[in-house]
C-alpha cells in the first residue's frame, strides 16, 4: 500500500487547492514543497476578471474555462469562509469592478472597442459571465475612481471583476486543507513536506532528500519548474519563466481598497489594496533569476506615471518578482503525462484566475474522476502549434 494516495509537487496556487481538494475527498496527501525564490503565488496580487485582454476572444472553449474559473471562485469563498471564519475579508478577495482603459494609441484603442463588442450585447456577456451592461467612461468619470488618473483616457467599466492576494488566498487553502483533513475519515491527512522534489519518472514516486514517498498518484504543480519533469515524458508543448516585477506603492491618506481595478490592453495595471497599491508587471524571458532589478523597477514605474501621474508622490513600498510558468502555444497544461502522473501547470498571467478551479480538477482526476472533456483543450499531449516548433 502506498504512503499516499495523492502526492503534490509544489505548494503555490494549483498545489494548494489540489491540496484542499486531495483532502476533501478523503484521500492521504503529500504536499511537497521547495519553497523556490520567484514563486509566482508570492508575488502575485492579482486580477479576477472573466474577459481576457489579449486574446481577441476567438476560442470559445478557452473563454467558457475563464468564465467558470471565476465563477467558482464566489463558492470557493464561501467553503473557505464556513471552514475559517476568522480568515474573511478583502485582503484574499473583493469585486471590485475593472476599468479598461486606453489613451491615443491606435493599437489600445482598436483592443478596447473590440473588448466593447464583445459585451455590447447579452449574448457576448453571458459567454463571458457578466451581467450588468458595461459603461463607458471618459477621463472626468475615470478620475472619479482613480483620481491620479491622466485626463486623455476613455475606458469601460466592468462590475464583474475582483482582485485577490495570491499569498493570503494560498495560506487560506492550506489552512481549510488543514482543517478537512483533521475533520475528515481517519485514514484522511495532509503532510506538508519542505524541500525538492524528485519525480521518479517510472512510477508515482518521489524522492525528498533522503525519504522516499510512494503515491498512488503524483501531481505536478510546480509551475515553471515542471518543465524538467515534463521533458522526461515527451510532452511537446514547452514551458518556461516569465519574470513578473510589480511595485507596491502608498498614497498617504488615501483610502484605495475598493477603487475598481485599472487595466491596459498594452499590459500595465493598478490595483488598489486597503494598504497599498500594486503596479504592474514586466513580462521578462530571463530564466530563472527572480532578482528585483534597477530596469525591472524602473519600467513599471514608467509605465504607471504613464497611466496615473498623480501617483508621482506616492511612497514606494517594495518590489515583488513571480516568475510565471509559460507555455510555448499560451495555454496551460492540465492532464495526466503517464500512467498514475498527472500534471497542472503553464497558467501564465492567468495563474491566480485560474489556478484554484484547475488544482481541484486535476487532483480529482489524479484521485480517479473523469477530468471533463471541456478541459481537452489543455491536454499535455495536444501538438505543438507550428509557429511554436
Amino acid at each position: 500500500m502506498p504512503d499516499f494516495d495523492l502526492i503534490i509537487i509544489g505548494g503555490g496556487i494549483v498545489g494548494a487547492s489540489a491540496a484542499l481538494a486531495g483532502v476533501r475527498k478523503g484521500a492521504r496527501v503529500a504536499l511537497v514543497d521547495a519553497g523556490l525564490a520567484g514563486r509566482a503565488t508570492d508575488a502575485g496580487a492579482g486580477i479576477v476578471s472573466p474577459v481576457a485582454l489579449d486574446r481577441g476572444e476567438q476560442r470559445p472553449d478557452w473563454t467558457a474555462l475563464i468564465t467558470e474559473c471565476v465563477g467558482y471562485y464566489h463558492s470557493l469563498l464561501a467553503e473557505l469562509d464556513a471552514v475559517d471564519p476568522a480568515g474573511a475579508g478583502s485582503a484574499t478577495f473583493e469585486q471590485v469592478g475593472e476599468l479598461v482603459v486606453a489613451g491615443d494609441d491606435p493599437h489600445e484603442q482598436a483592443a478596447l472597442d473590440a473588448v466593447a463588442a464583445r459585451l455590447s450585447d447579452p449574448e457576448g456577456r453571458r459567454a463571458h459571465g457578466v451581467v450588468k451592461p458595461v459603461e463607458v467612461v471618459d477621463g472626468t468619470e475615470l478620475q472619479e475612481y482613480w483620481p491620479e488618473l491622466r485626463g486623455d483616457l476613455r475606458g469601460l467599466y466592468i462590475a464583474e471583476v475582483g482582485r485577490v492576494v495570491g499569498s493570503r488566498l494560498h495560506d487560506r487553502l492550506m489552512t481549510a486543507a488543514r482543517r478537512r483533513a483533521q475533520a475528515g475519515r481517519d485514514d484522511a491527512g495532509l503532510e506538508v513536506i519542505p524541500g525538492a522534489g524528485i519525480l521518479d519518472p517510472q512510477g508515482p514516486q518521489v524522492r525528498v532528500g533522503p525519504r522516499v514517498l510512494d503515491g498512488g498518484a503524483v501531481l505536478l504543480a510546480s509551475g515553471a519548474w515542471a518543465g524538467a519533469d515534463l521533458a522526461g515524458f515527451g510532452v511537446q508543448v514547452g514551458i518556461r519563466p516569465i519574470r513578473g516585477q510589480l511595485v507596491h506603492l502608498r498614497l498617504d491618506g488615501q483610502q484605495t481598497g475598493m477603487r475598481p481595478v485599472v487595466n491596459t490592453p498594452g499590459g500595465g495595471y493598478l490595483l488598489g489594496f486597503d494598504d497599498r497599491i500594486v503596479a504592474g508587471a514586466t513580462h521578462e524571458d530571463v530564466g530563472f533569476d527572480a532578482r528585483v532589478t534597477a530596469g525591472g523597477q524602473q519600467a513599471v514605474l514608467k509605465a504607471a506615471l504613464d497611466l496615473a501621474p498623480g501617483l508621482s508622490a506616492a511612497t514606494v513600498l517594495e518590489t515583488r518578482v513571480g516568475l510565471r510558468p509559460a507555455t510555448t502555444d499560451g495555454l496551460p497544461l492540465v492532464g495526466p503525462v503517464a500512467p498514475a502522473i498527472h500534471v497542472a501547470t503553464g497558467l501564465g498571467a492567468w495563474g491566480l484566475t485560474l489556478g484554484p478551479l484547475l488544482g481541484e480538477l486535476a487532483a480529482r482526476h489524479a484521485l480517479g474522476d473523469d477530468l471533463p472533456e471541456r478541459l481537452d483543450f489543455l491536454s499535455p499531449g495536444r501538438p505543438v502549434p507550428k509557429e511554436s516548433a
